[in-house]
Protein backbone atom coordinates (compact mmCIF):
# COMPACT_ATOMS: atom_id res chain seq x y z
CA UNK A 1 0.00 0.00 0.00
CA UNK A 2 1.99 3.15 -1.04
CA UNK A 3 1.26 6.64 1.71
CA UNK A 4 -1.18 9.05 0.20
CA UNK A 5 0.87 11.88 -1.14
CA UNK A 6 -0.71 15.27 0.34
CA UNK A 7 -3.00 16.96 -1.75
CA UNK A 8 -2.11 20.26 -3.44
CA UNK A 9 -4.03 23.83 -2.76
CA UNK A 10 -4.45 25.87 -5.69
CA UNK A 11 -4.60 29.45 -5.95
CA UNK A 12 -5.71 29.01 -9.64
CA UNK A 13 -8.25 27.10 -11.39
CA UNK A 14 -6.26 26.43 -14.16
CA UNK A 15 -7.36 25.20 -17.87
CA UNK A 16 -4.57 24.12 -19.71
CA UNK A 17 -4.70 25.20 -23.80
CA UNK A 18 -2.14 23.75 -26.28
CA UNK A 19 -1.11 27.01 -27.22
CA UNK A 20 -0.64 30.10 -26.47
CA UNK A 21 -2.66 32.05 -28.98
CA UNK A 22 -5.41 29.54 -27.34
CA UNK A 23 -4.62 30.75 -23.51
CA UNK A 24 -4.93 34.39 -24.70
CA UNK A 25 -8.22 34.39 -26.86
CA UNK A 26 -9.81 32.22 -24.17
CA UNK A 27 -9.08 34.34 -21.34
CA UNK A 28 -10.14 37.79 -22.97
CA UNK A 29 -13.25 36.07 -24.33
CA UNK A 30 -13.79 34.56 -20.67
CA UNK A 31 -13.12 38.41 -19.01
CA UNK A 32 -15.43 39.89 -21.58
CA UNK A 33 -18.38 37.80 -19.99
CA UNK A 34 -17.81 39.33 -16.75
CA UNK A 35 -15.89 42.55 -17.02
CA UNK A 36 -12.71 41.09 -15.50
CA UNK A 37 -9.45 41.80 -16.71
CA UNK A 38 -6.93 39.59 -17.59
CA UNK A 39 -2.73 39.96 -16.74
CA UNK A 40 -0.25 37.73 -17.42
CA UNK A 41 1.51 35.56 -14.86
CA UNK A 42 3.44 32.92 -13.96
CA UNK A 43 2.46 29.56 -12.33
CA UNK A 44 4.32 27.48 -10.03
CA UNK A 45 4.54 25.05 -7.25
CA UNK A 46 5.73 25.87 -3.49
CA UNK A 47 5.13 23.68 -0.43
CA UNK A 48 2.80 21.70 -1.70
CA UNK A 49 0.57 24.60 -3.28
CA UNK A 50 0.32 25.68 -6.66
CA UNK A 51 1.17 30.01 -6.65
CA UNK A 52 0.53 32.68 -9.47
CA UNK A 53 3.29 35.19 -9.85
CA UNK A 54 2.67 39.04 -11.38
CA UNK A 55 4.33 41.62 -12.20
CA UNK A 56 1.86 44.72 -11.77
CA UNK A 57 2.20 48.58 -11.62
CA UNK A 58 2.43 50.70 -8.31
CA UNK A 59 -1.13 51.95 -9.04
CA UNK A 60 -2.41 48.53 -9.96
CA UNK A 61 -0.95 47.60 -6.42
CA UNK A 62 -2.58 50.55 -4.90
CA UNK A 63 -5.99 49.61 -6.49
CA UNK A 64 -6.37 46.36 -5.85
CA UNK A 65 -4.31 45.30 -2.19
CA UNK A 66 -7.03 44.66 0.24
CA UNK A 67 -5.92 44.87 3.95
CA UNK A 68 -7.14 43.23 7.19
CA UNK A 69 -5.35 44.86 9.65
CA UNK A 70 -5.26 44.51 13.31
CA UNK A 71 -5.69 47.35 15.57
CA UNK A 72 -3.93 48.06 18.72
CA UNK A 73 -6.97 49.33 20.66
CA UNK A 74 -9.68 47.30 19.01
CA UNK A 75 -7.95 43.49 18.45
CA UNK A 76 -5.54 43.72 21.67
CA UNK A 77 -7.23 40.45 22.71
CA UNK A 78 -8.11 39.05 19.73
CA UNK A 79 -5.50 39.49 17.06
CA UNK A 80 -5.68 36.07 16.06
CA UNK A 81 -8.50 37.03 13.97
CA UNK A 82 -7.46 39.13 11.47
CA UNK A 83 -4.98 38.42 8.63
CA UNK A 84 -2.16 41.46 9.44
CA UNK A 85 -0.17 42.73 12.60
CA UNK A 86 -1.19 46.30 13.26
CA UNK A 87 0.33 49.45 11.29
CA UNK A 88 3.85 50.96 12.32
CA UNK A 89 3.69 54.78 11.31
CA UNK A 90 7.28 54.91 11.80
CA UNK A 91 8.34 52.00 9.43
CA UNK A 92 6.14 53.36 7.02
CA UNK A 93 7.18 56.39 7.50
CA UNK A 94 11.07 55.16 7.09
CA UNK A 95 10.06 53.65 3.76
CA UNK A 96 8.58 56.26 2.29
CA UNK A 97 11.30 58.54 3.10
CA UNK A 98 13.61 55.67 1.27
CA UNK A 99 11.59 55.79 -1.54
CA UNK A 100 11.55 59.77 -2.00
CA UNK A 101 15.15 59.79 -1.52
CA UNK A 102 16.24 56.85 -3.38
CA UNK A 103 16.85 57.08 -7.43
CA UNK A 104 17.97 53.47 -7.47
CA UNK A 105 15.57 51.70 -4.27
CA UNK A 106 14.64 48.51 -4.79
CA UNK A 107 11.58 46.65 -2.68
CA UNK A 108 10.74 42.97 -2.40
CA UNK A 109 8.07 40.88 -3.37
CA UNK A 110 4.66 41.33 -2.19
CA UNK A 111 2.30 38.49 -0.73
CA UNK A 112 -1.54 38.37 -1.62
CA UNK A 113 -3.96 35.99 -0.24
CA UNK A 114 -7.16 35.33 -2.26
CA UNK A 115 -9.77 32.62 -0.11
CA UNK A 116 -11.40 32.21 -4.08
CA UNK A 117 -9.68 30.48 -7.02
CA UNK A 118 -8.54 32.70 -9.60
CA UNK A 119 -8.76 30.93 -13.00
CA UNK A 120 -5.85 31.16 -15.53
CA UNK A 121 -5.50 29.78 -18.90
CA UNK A 122 -2.14 28.15 -19.47
CA UNK A 123 -0.04 26.46 -21.79
CA UNK A 124 2.91 23.92 -22.07
CA UNK A 125 3.80 21.21 -19.75
CA UNK A 126 7.10 22.72 -18.05
CA UNK A 127 7.59 22.87 -14.07
CA UNK A 128 6.85 26.95 -14.13
CA UNK A 129 4.08 28.06 -16.78
CA UNK A 130 3.00 30.88 -18.40
CA UNK A 131 -0.56 32.07 -18.37
CA UNK A 132 -3.11 34.50 -18.12
CA UNK A 133 -5.14 35.17 -15.48
CA UNK A 134 -8.92 36.64 -15.12
CA UNK A 135 -9.50 38.81 -12.46
CA UNK A 136 -12.75 40.34 -11.66
CA UNK A 137 -13.56 43.47 -10.53
CA UNK A 138 -14.76 41.91 -7.21
CA UNK A 139 -11.72 40.35 -6.64
CA UNK A 140 -10.43 40.08 -2.98
CA UNK A 141 -6.52 40.52 -2.29
CA UNK A 142 -5.62 40.87 0.63
CA UNK A 143 -1.84 41.80 1.69
CA UNK A 144 -0.17 38.82 3.77
CA UNK A 145 2.78 39.96 3.82
CA UNK A 146 4.33 43.79 2.49
CA UNK A 147 1.22 46.16 4.09
CA UNK A 148 3.91 48.60 5.40
CA UNK A 149 5.75 48.49 1.51
CA UNK A 150 2.36 49.36 0.16
CA UNK A 151 1.11 52.17 2.74
CA UNK A 152 4.49 53.75 1.94
CA UNK A 153 4.37 53.78 -1.63
CA UNK A 154 0.46 55.03 -1.23
CA UNK A 155 2.43 58.36 0.77
CA UNK A 156 5.34 58.54 -1.22
CA UNK A 157 3.21 59.06 -4.49
CA UNK A 158 1.69 62.54 -3.26
CA UNK A 159 5.17 63.65 -3.77
CA UNK A 160 6.52 61.50 -6.17
CA UNK A 161 3.87 60.72 -8.38
CA UNK A 162 5.99 59.79 -11.31
CA UNK A 163 6.58 56.31 -9.07
CA UNK A 164 3.10 55.02 -10.06
CA UNK A 165 4.37 54.26 -13.48
CA UNK A 166 7.15 51.81 -11.62
CA UNK A 167 6.53 47.93 -11.09
CA UNK A 168 6.58 45.43 -8.39
CA UNK A 169 6.06 41.83 -8.41
CA UNK A 170 3.12 40.30 -6.48
CA UNK A 171 2.69 36.41 -5.24
CA UNK A 172 -1.02 35.49 -4.73
CA UNK A 173 -1.53 32.51 -2.21
CA UNK A 174 -5.23 31.13 -2.16
CA UNK A 175 -5.29 30.24 1.44
CA UNK A 176 -9.34 30.13 3.43
CA UNK A 177 -7.50 28.62 6.38
CA UNK A 178 -6.35 31.66 9.08
CA UNK A 179 -3.85 29.79 11.14
CA UNK A 180 -1.84 29.54 7.96
CA UNK A 181 -2.33 32.66 6.59
CA UNK A 182 -0.50 33.83 10.05
CA UNK A 183 1.86 31.23 9.68
CA UNK A 184 2.21 32.54 6.12
CA UNK A 185 2.82 35.95 7.19
CA UNK A 186 5.39 35.12 9.92
CA UNK A 187 7.31 32.57 7.87
CA UNK A 188 8.30 35.45 5.50
CA UNK A 189 9.50 37.55 9.00
CA UNK A 190 12.04 34.92 9.64
CA UNK A 191 14.27 36.09 7.24
CA UNK A 192 17.96 37.20 9.69
CA UNK A 193 18.15 40.72 9.44
CA UNK A 194 21.70 42.40 8.17
CA UNK A 195 24.43 42.65 10.39
CA UNK A 196 25.83 45.81 11.32
CA UNK A 197 28.82 44.96 10.03
CA UNK A 198 27.52 43.92 6.24
CA UNK A 199 25.06 46.85 6.37
CA UNK A 200 28.14 49.05 6.89
CA UNK A 201 29.92 47.47 4.03
CA UNK A 202 26.94 47.24 1.73
CA UNK A 203 24.74 50.22 2.04
CA UNK A 204 26.69 52.71 0.11
CA UNK A 205 23.53 55.21 -0.05
CA UNK A 206 24.24 56.43 3.77
CA UNK A 207 26.75 58.60 3.82
CA UNK A 208 28.79 57.26 6.73
CA UNK A 209 28.69 54.11 5.70
CA UNK A 210 29.83 54.88 1.78
CA UNK A 211 32.96 56.83 3.76
CA UNK A 212 33.75 54.33 6.21
CA UNK A 213 33.97 51.10 3.32
CA UNK A 214 36.29 53.81 1.25
CA UNK A 215 38.52 54.65 4.36
CA UNK A 216 38.59 50.69 5.23
CA UNK A 217 40.27 49.98 1.29
CA UNK A 218 42.24 52.98 1.01
CA UNK A 219 44.22 53.57 4.52
CA UNK A 220 46.72 51.30 5.13
CA UNK A 221 46.25 51.62 8.76
CA UNK A 222 43.05 49.27 7.98
CA UNK A 223 43.04 48.11 4.79
CA UNK A 224 42.70 44.12 5.44
CA UNK A 225 42.46 44.63 9.02
CA UNK A 226 38.47 45.41 9.15
CA UNK A 227 36.18 42.24 9.94
CA UNK A 228 33.68 43.65 7.48
CA UNK A 229 30.96 40.46 8.14
CA UNK A 230 31.62 39.95 11.75
CA UNK A 231 29.26 41.66 14.71
CA UNK A 232 32.26 41.15 17.18
CA UNK A 233 35.88 40.26 17.13
CA UNK A 234 36.05 37.74 20.22
CA UNK A 235 39.66 36.42 20.13
CA UNK A 236 40.38 37.08 16.47
CA UNK A 237 43.89 37.57 16.26
CA UNK A 238 43.62 38.79 12.58
CA UNK A 239 41.35 42.05 12.41
CA UNK A 240 41.80 45.61 14.67
CA UNK A 241 37.81 46.46 14.11
CA UNK A 242 34.68 45.12 12.91
CA UNK A 243 33.30 47.48 9.58
CA UNK A 244 30.72 48.54 12.63
CA UNK A 245 33.43 49.90 15.51
CA UNK A 246 35.01 51.45 11.97
CA UNK A 247 31.54 53.05 11.25
CA UNK A 248 31.40 54.47 14.82
CA UNK A 249 34.63 56.14 14.89
CA UNK A 250 33.75 57.32 11.61
CA UNK A 251 30.79 59.20 12.48
CA UNK A 252 32.31 60.54 15.83
CA UNK A 253 35.31 62.05 13.95
CA UNK A 254 32.68 63.63 11.04
CA UNK A 255 29.89 64.44 13.25
CA UNK A 256 30.80 64.28 16.94
CA UNK A 257 28.96 61.79 17.69
CA UNK A 258 27.98 58.33 17.17
CA UNK A 259 24.32 58.56 18.44
CA UNK A 260 21.99 57.35 15.57
CA UNK A 261 19.73 60.36 15.79
CA UNK A 262 23.03 63.05 14.92
CA UNK A 263 23.97 60.33 12.19
CA UNK A 264 20.48 60.40 10.57
CA UNK A 265 20.73 63.84 11.00
CA UNK A 266 23.77 64.27 8.55
CA UNK A 267 24.05 61.84 6.20
CA UNK A 268 22.36 63.91 3.30
CA UNK A 269 26.12 65.41 2.14
CA UNK A 270 27.17 66.40 -1.22
CA UNK A 271 30.13 64.20 -3.11
CA UNK A 272 32.47 67.49 -2.63
CA UNK A 273 32.11 67.78 1.13
CA UNK A 274 32.45 64.12 1.67
CA UNK A 275 35.03 64.19 -0.56
CA UNK A 276 36.87 66.62 2.03
CA UNK A 277 35.70 64.56 4.78
CA UNK A 278 37.44 61.43 3.64
CA UNK A 279 40.76 63.50 3.03
CA UNK A 280 40.86 65.00 6.71
CA UNK A 281 39.87 61.42 7.91
CA UNK A 282 43.11 59.93 6.26
CA UNK A 283 45.18 62.66 7.24
CA UNK A 284 43.78 62.32 11.15
CA UNK A 285 44.69 59.04 11.31
CA UNK A 286 47.71 58.43 9.74
CA UNK A 287 49.24 61.72 11.65
CA UNK A 288 47.84 59.67 14.58
CA UNK A 289 49.42 56.40 13.98
CA UNK A 290 52.78 58.12 13.16
CA UNK A 291 52.80 58.93 17.35
CA UNK A 292 51.56 56.19 18.84
CA UNK A 293 53.11 53.37 20.02
CA UNK A 294 50.61 50.82 19.20
CA UNK A 295 49.06 51.95 15.87
CA UNK A 296 52.55 52.84 14.29
CA UNK A 297 52.79 48.83 13.72
CA UNK A 298 49.79 49.78 11.30
CA UNK A 299 51.86 51.94 9.15
CA UNK A 300 53.24 48.69 7.29
CA UNK A 301 50.52 47.10 4.92
CA UNK A 302 49.26 43.85 6.29
CA UNK A 303 51.52 41.83 3.81
CA UNK A 304 54.21 43.11 5.83
CA UNK A 305 52.95 42.54 9.35
CA UNK A 306 51.67 38.41 9.41
CA UNK A 307 52.79 38.08 13.34
CA UNK A 308 50.70 41.01 14.51
CA UNK A 309 48.23 39.82 17.20
CA UNK A 310 45.39 42.00 17.13
CA UNK A 311 43.79 40.10 20.20
CA UNK A 312 46.92 40.56 22.20
CA UNK A 313 46.96 44.07 21.20
CA UNK A 314 43.48 44.50 22.87
CA UNK A 315 44.15 42.99 25.58
CA UNK A 316 46.65 45.55 26.17
CA UNK A 317 45.97 48.71 24.73
CA UNK A 318 42.61 50.49 24.69
CA UNK A 319 42.51 52.16 21.14
CA UNK A 320 42.25 48.94 19.85
CA UNK A 321 38.82 48.65 21.60
CA UNK A 322 35.79 50.12 19.51
CA UNK A 323 35.60 52.62 22.70
CA UNK A 324 39.05 53.74 22.08
CA UNK A 325 38.48 54.80 18.74
CA UNK A 326 35.37 56.43 19.41
CA UNK A 327 37.52 58.45 22.21
CA UNK A 328 40.06 59.68 19.96
CA UNK A 329 37.81 60.04 16.86
CA UNK A 330 35.78 62.80 18.83
CA UNK A 331 38.73 64.43 19.47
CA UNK A 332 39.60 64.54 15.97
CA UNK A 333 36.63 66.51 15.63
CA UNK A 334 36.95 69.01 17.37
CA UNK A 335 40.70 69.59 15.67
CA UNK A 336 39.45 69.32 12.52
CA UNK A 337 36.20 70.18 11.71
CA UNK A 338 35.10 72.71 15.57
CA UNK A 339 38.12 74.92 15.36
CA UNK A 340 40.16 77.00 12.95
CA UNK A 341 43.74 75.62 13.23
CA UNK A 342 47.03 75.95 11.60
CA UNK A 343 48.02 72.78 9.97
CA UNK A 344 51.05 73.48 12.71
CA UNK A 345 48.78 73.44 15.57
CA UNK A 346 46.50 70.25 14.04
CA UNK A 347 49.72 68.04 13.62
CA UNK A 348 51.06 69.30 17.54
CA UNK A 349 47.26 68.55 19.10
CA UNK A 350 47.23 64.93 17.10
CA UNK A 351 50.61 64.08 18.18
CA UNK A 352 49.63 65.21 21.72
CA UNK A 353 46.12 62.51 22.00
CA UNK A 354 48.76 59.77 20.31
CA UNK A 355 51.21 59.86 23.03
CA UNK A 356 48.40 60.30 26.24
CA UNK A 357 49.06 56.63 26.98
CA UNK A 358 46.53 53.62 25.90
CA UNK A 359 47.84 50.76 27.86
CA UNK A 360 45.34 49.26 30.00
CA UNK A 361 47.91 50.05 33.14
CA UNK A 362 47.82 53.88 32.30
CA UNK A 363 46.12 55.76 35.34
CA UNK A 364 44.39 58.04 33.08
CA UNK A 365 41.53 56.20 31.84
CA UNK A 366 40.94 54.65 35.58
CA UNK A 367 36.98 55.16 36.42
CA UNK A 368 36.17 56.46 32.92
CA UNK A 369 36.90 53.54 30.30
CA UNK A 370 39.07 51.28 32.66
CA UNK A 371 37.65 50.21 35.93
CA UNK A 372 39.14 47.41 38.49
CA UNK A 373 37.37 44.14 38.10
CA UNK A 374 37.92 43.12 41.84
CA UNK A 375 41.09 41.32 41.31
CA UNK A 376 43.21 43.54 40.03
CA UNK A 377 42.30 43.60 36.39
CA UNK A 378 41.88 46.64 34.67
CA UNK A 379 38.24 46.04 32.69
CA UNK A 380 36.89 48.14 29.80
CA UNK A 381 33.73 49.70 30.26
CA UNK A 382 31.79 50.38 27.21
CA UNK A 383 29.36 52.67 27.66
CA UNK A 384 28.52 55.95 26.55
CA UNK A 385 28.30 57.62 29.55
CA UNK A 386 31.94 55.97 29.75
CA UNK A 387 33.34 57.20 26.53
CA UNK A 388 31.94 60.74 27.22
CA UNK A 389 33.99 61.06 30.59
CA UNK A 390 37.16 59.74 29.30
CA UNK A 391 36.76 61.98 26.29
CA UNK A 392 36.30 65.24 28.74
CA UNK A 393 39.77 63.82 30.47
CA UNK A 394 41.04 63.67 27.03
CA UNK A 395 40.07 66.82 25.99
CA UNK A 396 41.84 68.18 29.23
CA UNK A 397 44.71 66.49 28.62
CA UNK A 398 45.99 67.78 25.39
CA UNK A 399 44.59 71.28 26.33
CA UNK A 400 46.82 70.95 28.99
CA UNK A 401 49.79 69.53 27.39
CA UNK A 402 49.52 72.17 23.95
CA UNK A 403 47.60 74.99 25.73
CA UNK A 404 45.34 74.84 22.58
CA UNK A 405 41.45 74.85 23.63
CA UNK A 406 39.41 72.69 21.97
CA UNK A 407 36.30 73.86 23.03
Amino acid sequence: MTEEQPQKRSSAEIIVMQRQEDAVNQAFADAATCGARVFQCHVYEQGQRVHLAFCISFEQLLEMAKFQTADKKKHRSNAEDVMNRPIDKSHVNEIAKYLLETDNYILPSFIFNCKTPIKVFTFGSKITQFGYAVLPSNVELYVTDGQHRIKAIEKAVQERPELLNDSATVLVVQEDDIDQIHQDFADCAKNKPIAAALLATFDVSDALSKLTRDISKDLVIFAGRIDKISKTLNKDPDYLFTMNQLRLGMAEFLFGSSQKQVIESRKNQNREQLKVCLEKAKYFYLEFAQHNEGWSLLLTPKSGTSNLDFYKLRQERIDCHSVGLQLISRVGHLIFFQNDFTEEQQNLLIKTLANLGYQRSTSLWENSLLMNDGNGNMKIITQTTAVNKAFRIAVSEVENQTGLLLK
